[in-house]
């Protein structure tokens, strides 16, 4: 009976490292954070991002050191790629989230969308027409309705630019 036990326990413990292996190596899953992200790397600069209206989340790598990866939305507006802070959930103060401090601290990301990886630097906007334009689109293209904002949510948007050569 002992080497069944054995036997039982070696196989959890092998099912938890593939998992936890799975979790850390590709990025994250649904709500939980994960590392770098794979797939291709997209070589060329992106000059129209529309492909993107039909992606409903993009994954987000910061930290290059150390990859940090979230899930989050994203919106493609011609040549300019848009990802939001929390819109609705979380932290209503984009520093308390990781991966923002990651992004503030090293501006060099990586984002998958579909199974294609982009390598950028995140901006955050602070212009104000350009602001209201892309929170406009974005809560167009979520179904998210201005009367709804939560009036103690901030809100950073990050475009991505493409990295300095």
């Amino acid at each position: 009976m002992s080497m069944v036990r054995e036997l039982s326990t070696a196989f959890m413990l092998s099912l938890a490292f593939a998992l936890a292996f799975a979790l850390t190596g590709c990025g994250p899953l649904g709500p939980l954070s994960g590392g770098a992200l794979d797939g291709p790397v997209h070589a060329q600069p992106v000059e129209d991002w529309s492909f993107v209206a039909a992606q409903e989340t993009c994954q987000v790598e910061t930290n290059p050191a150390e990859p940090h990866s979230v899930n989050t939305w994203c919106l493609g507006d011609g040549a300019r790629l848009y990802v939001p802070t929390s819109m609705i959930r979380g932290p209503k103060v984009p520093s308390e989230r990781e991966w923002v401090v990651n992004v503030v601290a090293d501006p060099r990301v990586r984002i998958r969308i579909g199974d294609e990886v982009y390598e950028g630097t995140a901006v955050r906007v602070t212009d104000a027409v350009e602001y209201d334009a892309a929170r406009a689109a974005l809560e167009k293209k979520y179904a998210l309705d201005p009367a709804d904002r939560d009036p103690e949510r901030e809100i950073w948007i990050f475009r991505l630019d493409p990295r300095p050569v």
